[in-house]
């Protein structure tokens, strides 16, 4: 399928077509659907209800998501990432991102709470305004990454990569986490 706008479809009841180029879905329900072997490309994704989809195989490039929930979402199952992923005011929580290669992907205004980034390549990407309590950063590759306005973090910074990574001073109590330091004021 090319170039249309999808509204309102219920994707839980209607079969997936296999291929959609330059397509926009809005406010699609594709709530715990098995959405195998399908690619997406350059395709807009706004106020989409994707939680706990099975994204085994799926291809997205170039895929931008606005005001989206996709809490639970396995997207290391997916066969692929484009070189352009953007994440707008969506909910990311319990996302699972392991070992994948997001390099330079935007996360802006997101709840990434319990989202799954260990041995994930984040380098160059950038957390506006997000929040990452909890979220997990094991052998994680975030040089250059920007979390500059990002809140709620903990990462160690022996576990993970960090050469040229930006954090404000507010944050850095984030950093200190797990190396068992006690901060006093």
């Amino acid at each position: 399928m090319e170039d249309k706008v999808i509204e309102k479809v219920d994707f839980t009841n209607e079969e997936l077509e296999t291929n959609y180029y330059e397509c926009t879905f809005d406010k699609c329900n594709f709530s715990g659907k098995t959405i195998g072997r399908v690619i997406f490309e350059r395709c807009t994704f706004k106020e989409c209800n994707l939680s706990l989809v099975k994204a085994s195989n799926t291809s997205w490039l170039n895929v931008f998501f606005i005001d989206c929930k996709m809490t639970g979402i396995n997207f290391s199952l997916s066969n692929r990432f484009g070189l352009s992923v953007e994440f707008r005011n969506s909910i990311l929580s319990y996302a699972l991102f392991t070992e994948m290669k997001l390099k330079d992907t935007c996360f802006t205004r997101c709840d990434l709470q319990n989202a799954d980034f260990m041995e994930t390549d984040l380098s160059g990407v950038k957390f506006t305004e997000c929040d990452l309590a909890y979220a997990s950063f094991h052998h994680t590759n975030l040089e250059k990454a920007d979390f500059s306005t990002a809140r709620n973090y903990a990462l160690n910074p022996v576990a993970n990569r960090l050469r040229k990574a930006k954090f404000s001073r507010y944050g850095l109590e984030g950093l200190l986490t797990g190396l068992g330091i006690e901060i006093v004021d």
